[in-house]
């Protein structure tokens, strides 16, 4: 059995720990005062693995210059191929649907700045690789539509069907 304050200690520890874990311990551990825990949460957009993550977000809003998978993707390539049971060999994660996922799960306010120009930007540049569907609007598959979904529900953008497609 550990001791619950040496967990918590290790949780906040500046120098190993991240925003985007310290502002959920201070909040959800801790009970800490909103204006502490927000100003703590307001550092994953420039700090830790949020910071870097934002880093390496294209110009253009999109991760990896893809939707699911990035711009480079060899779909001819070993990683492509599909094993006995219809799954691929490997699956990057570095394109935009994974790293939004990773963003929101570090707690990036989506009133932020950064976030919302990501948001806007994704909805003018991203498109599916299945069909080219605008980004927002989802794909065919209904696991990658859940992400949408979480992710759009969390940054604020409207993601109900459309009239058009129903």
């Amino acid at each position: 059995m550990t001791d619950n304050g040496v967990v918590t200690e290790w949780l906040l520890d500046s120098e190993h720990s991240d925003p985007s874990i310290r502002w959920q311990v201070m909040r959800d551990l801790l009970d800490a005062p909103r204006s502490e825990w927000e100003a703590e949460r307001a550092k994953v957009e420039t700090e830790g693995w949020g910071g870097r993550l934002l880093a390496l977000e294209d110009e253009d809003g999109r991760w990896a210059g893809g939707a699911h998978f990035p711009a480079d993707f060899d779909w001819r390539g070993p990683e492509a191929q599909r094993g006995a049971d219809g799954r691929m060999a490997t699956q990057p994660w570095t394109a935009t649907s994974h790293s939004l996922s990773l963003l929101r799960e570090f707690g990036l306010d989506p009133s932020s700045d950064r976030a919302r120009r990501a948001v806007g930007l994704i909805g003018d540049n991203a498109r599916w690789e299945e069909g080219g569907q605008p980004y927002w609007e989802g794909e065919v598959e209904p696991c990658i539509n859940g992400t949408v979904v979480a992710n759009g529900a969390y940054f604020g953008v409207d993601v109900s069907p459309s009239s058009s497609s129903c």
